[in-house]
């Protein structure tokens, strides 16, 4: 049920857009593969997306405006969204980032703010701890110093613990209570976890006397706390460290599959280990970290991590990571090419639902998929961006003769018909076996202006796109992170358009924009 009805509002105000009032097909959760990633909240505009203990699922984000932080929820069974409400105004107060976790029902959110304005390159100085026992009700407190890190929850959604300037800020049954604590020799990021038993770790990167190490201090309430030190490589580094839940924390680089670590343990009683070490550094990994096939880590739900990589650039290599022995396994030959191969611009914006990697190989660029990182595909799809679906679910890749479509729950599936021999054809995909593309016609000088729909039946005409644009289209990339939108560069000096392509309730639309 949508239950965001009556917000109290307890304290101030935020910022950032998030688009979009209906439901929408849930995007993959974190970054395939990586022990723990999966779970952390989806970042959207402004803040994030967490999945309810009901299967509901809230958004809590800071309004454009910089002005308010604002919650909506969805219902589960329904699949609507409920109005957004705002859980957080206050004079004055500016806030530009949320992050949140949540256990049992209940909502700890950390608001990131300033007064009088925000920055995004300043830290947040004025910043807000709020809770919500149910996304109903809500109350605030203000952070002392900079407080910019992710808040803590218990399992049992009783409990939730704020880091902040020297020290941190717990919310339980006795409300909020500030906490000192000396963190000697801390650097960088940090995180903090919490018990229903108001028992706190507190995990920091720590560089004494050019000694790195990640220091974890335990205790309850103003106790001294408990020390350990962990020794997993890049301690003293400015990298990710986040909690996914009381017992379990992630540090690496979460942007990469490959280079994120585990440290965790199993109850409150035991210490803290490095229980999964960073892919990266484990043992049997050959493939060569250099130019111009560097090595790079790849994954998706429910597909093994592997490593992609060449000694000699014409010959793509592929190892398949094994998380229980912590193991690479041998490297085999994925793809063979005649030309030397580098990766390529054309790769897929944000996480997929599909293990995608990119390579130009000469001027063709290649997509190297599979399902299992054991048998691969290599679709060629000549100098064009491939599309997505902006959900990540689905990718299209365009060729002269066919159309594919990747999907988890079919693979690929090769559709009839091609985007012929112009550069800046383009295609997105519509579910796991169709296909829009915009076309190039006689006369068009190149620009894609015919809309189709492509299916295993053939191709159905959908509309056509004014071509504004002066010169003839040379070229086509994918625009920004935006995904069905493409810039196209022309022949004329300084001119070019963006051209989006997007589903307007049962069917599709294509405009273009001259720049």
């Amino acid at each position: 049920m949508s239950r965001i009805t009556g917000v109290v509002v307890a304290l101030a105000t935020a910022a950032t857009v998030l688009s979009g009032s209906t439901a929408e097909a849930a995007p993959p959760p974190g970054t395939g593969g990586v022990a723990g990633t999966a779970d952390l909240p989806r970042e959207i505009p402004g803040g994030v997306e967490l999945r309810l203990a009901d299967g509901d699922r809230l958004r809590v984000w800071a309004s454009e405006s910089y002005r308010t932080v604002r919650a909506r929820r969805l219902e589960a069974t329904t699949g609507v969204w409920s109005d957004p409400v705002v859980v957080l105004r206050r004079k004055r107060l500016f806030c530009g980032d949320v992050d949140a976790r949540t256990a049992g029902g209940a909502v700890a959110v950390v608001a990131e703010c300033d007064r009088g304005g925000y920055a995004e390159d300043e830290a947040p100085t004025s910043s807000q701890a709020l809770w919500s026992p149910d996304t109903v009700t809500w109350s605030a407190y203000e952070l002392e110093g900079e407080a910019y890190e992710e808040p803590g929850i218990s399992p049992g959604g009783t409990r939730a613990i704020y880091p902040e300037g020297g020290g941190y800020v717990t919310f339980g049954p006795e409300g909020f209570v500030r906490h000192r604590l000396e963190t000697p020799g801390q650097e960088y990021t940090a995180t903090a976890t919490i018990t229903d038993d108001a028992q706190v770790s507190y995990l920091y990167g720590s560089g004494l006397a050019s000694h790195c190490s990640i220091v974890v201090l335990t205790r309850t309430g103003d106790e001294a706390p408990v020390r350990q030190e962990l020794a997993p490589d890049d301690a003293c580094s400015d990298t990710d460290f986040a909690n996914v839940d009381a017992f379990t924390t992630l540090f690496g680089w979460f942007g990469d599959p490959g280079q994120v670590a585990v440290i965790s343990r199993p109850d409150a009683s035991s210490p803290w280990a490095v229980t999964q070490v960073a892919p990266q550094d484990a043992p049997g990994l050959v493939l060569p970290d250099e130019w111009p096939l560097d090595r790079q880590f790849f994954s998706a739900p429910g597909v093994p991590l592997v490593a992609l990589g060449s000694r000699t650039s014409r010959r793509v290599r592929a190892q398949v990571y094994d998380p229980v022995a912590q193991a690479w396994g041998p490297a085999t030959t994925i793809h063979q090419a005649r030309a030397r191969c580098t990766w390529s611009d054309a790769d897929p914006v944000g996480p997929l639902a599909v293990l995608v990697a990119v390579v130009t190989c000469g001027d063709d660029n290649v997509v190297l998929t599979t399902r299992d990182g054991v048998s691969w595909q290599a679709l060629r799809m000549g100098p064009r961006p491939l599309g997505q679906s902006r959900d990540g679910r689905y990718v299209a890749v365009p060729s002269p003769t066919s159309t594919h479509v990747i999907s988890p729950e079919r693979g690929v599936v090769t559709l009839p018909g091609g985007v012929g021999g112009a550069r800046c054809d383009v295609v997105v995909p519509d579910g796991p076996d169709a296909a829009v593309r915009v076309v190039a016609t006689r006369g068009s000088r190149r620009w894609p202006v015919r809309l189709e729909r492509v299916s295993a039946l053939g191709s159905e005409r959908l509309g056509r796109v004014a071509a504004p644009t002066p010169g003839r289209c040379s070229d086509a990339d994918q625009f920004y992170d935006d995904p069905g939108s493409f810039d196209m560069i022309s022949t004329a000096i300084d001119r070019g358009q963006v051209l989006r392509i997007v589903r307007r309730g049962d069917g599709w639309k294509a405009r273009a924009q001259a720049w």
